[in-house]
């Protein structure tokens, strides 16, 4: 499914670079076309305009000609040669021709490259358009025309650009950026399935995980389910027995209805802090005291497992927080070490505060985590021990860190097997 998915990211990816390149090579070419007929334009309206004034005769201007040079409108007309050992003319591809009320040629500049016929096909073209000006087609040569009557007697002066030069250009333009493209798209393709794997990557772990979740979820409460159904099936077949008689199997169903509690109370408490509800009541309020009464309250379970305490609670230490989540934060601690750690163990709780923030350590002599599992520990429903005799369901540290998350500070974890663990949280000073 991902694999398919990110092939389809890649294209869709490619796709838009090719139609945002298809829309920079289309405006490019129309763009330099109509600056190329903009720049001839403006050139062929003042030249045309000289001409009609008498400031230009010929191209290049020479001064007056004799007209009697040119023979008008026959077959034998030849266009001038450029005398041996003069330099080229200074407009070669740029030239005008003069005609009459009867559309006949009598005037041709020094710089017309073309034979009598293909001239007088080019002027009749022009001369048959209703626009002044315009772009004409001949022997796959391309002339961008003005055209304008005469003042000084009845015929019209036409004005004629050679494009070919600059239509060669702007195609070998296009070809450049037509290759250009090729090769971009072709890197943007490489590019587009790496961007695309990349994307992916936490789309598919947010996909494994939420798959893991709820097979966890299903096989947490299916179990104890399980459990209940089995010791109601056992009680139920006893009916004439007393409630003394069946408090073994009640005790079970009962301590079983206890962790689906826990656990519902867990996952709706990670399912507020997914959708971003807000998770805290912030105050300021004593940590010390706090931490103090939750101990006082969670020490007879370390007692019952003649595990001893160890404290050392700086006083009166203030702090800008949720003292129900933090009470929540020392039940958690404590509720792990008291199933990892043997009895005649001991606890270390210390709270500390420097100038810049609060230390809270906790450290037990439990049967310690390998190194593999230190850093998925605070993943949810990961658990080191994957039997449930011990009564975990590996949702407590993940909270445990979403807790101290929320409160902007960090949570470190340091273990060595059969020694113990030790949990280092660091909270800032508001």
């Amino acid at each position: 499914m991902f694999h398919k998915l990110r092939l389809q990211l890649a294209i869709i990816h490619l796709i838009i670079i090719a139609v945002l390149f298809l829309i920079l090579t289309v405006g490019t070419y129309f763009f330099a076309e109509n600056q190329m007929r903009n720049r001839a334009f403006g050139m062929g309206i003042k030249l045309i305009s000289d001409i009609q004034s008498g400031l230009i005769n010929d191209l290049p201007d020479h001064g007056p000609r004799d007209q009697d040079r040119h023979p008008p409108h026959d077959e034998s007309f030849q266009p001038p040669r450029q005398p041996p050992g003069q330099p080229p003319p200074e407009h070669p591809l740029v030239f005008f021709v003069k005609t009459d009320a009867d559309n006949k040629i009598f005037f041709t500049s020094s710089t017309q490259p073309l034979d009598f016929a293909s001239l007088s096909i080019l002027v009749q073209e022009s001369l048959g358009q209703n626009e002044t000006t315009g772009t004409i087609s001949l022997q796959e040569s391309y002339y961008y025309y003005v055209k304008a009557p005469l003042r000084d007697q009845s015929g019209m002066v036409i004005l004629f650009q050679n494009f070919d030069h600059e239509k060669n250009l702007l195609h070998s333009l296009i070809k450049a950026l037509i290759i250009v493209g090729i090769l971009c798209l072709l890197l943007s393709l490489v590019a587009s399935l790496y961007m695309a794997h990349r994307a992916m990557i936490p789309i598919s772990s947010a996909w494994e995980q939420q798959k893991n979740f709820i097979a966890d979820v299903s096989h947490e409460l299916r179990t104890p389910l399980t459990v209940m159904q089995t010791n109601l099936e056992i009680v139920l077949d006893n009916p004439e027995g007393t409630i003394a008689n069946q408090s073994k199997w009640l005790h079970n169903i009962k301590e079983e209805t206890d962790a689906m509690a826990k656990l519902i109370t867990s996952l709706l408490f990670l399912a507020r802090a997914d959708s971003r509800q807000p998770l805290l009541e912030k105050k300021v309020f004593s940590l010390s005291q706090g931490i103090l009464r939750s101990i006082e309250a969670l020490a007879p379970l370390a007692a019952a497992k003649e595990i001893a305490l160890e404290l050392s609670i700086a006083p009166e230490i203030q702090f800008y927080g949720d003292e129900g989540s933090m009470k929540q934060l020392i039940s958690i601690f404590f509720d792990n070490s008291i199933r990892h750690t043997p009895s005649g163990g001991k606890f270390f709780i210390i709270l500390s505060q420097s100038k810049k923030e609060i230390t809270f350590i906790f450290t037990d002599t439990g049967e310690g985590i390998e190194n593999i599992h230190l850093e998925k520990i605070f993943d949810r429903f990961y658990q080191v021990d994957k039997s449930r005799f011990k009564g975990g369901t590996g949702l407590g540290l993940s909270i445990a860190k979403l807790i101290v998350e929320s409160h902007g500070g960090t949570i470190k974890v340091s273990s060595q097997p059969l020694l113990g663990t030790k949990f280092c949280v660091k909270l800032p000073i508001s």
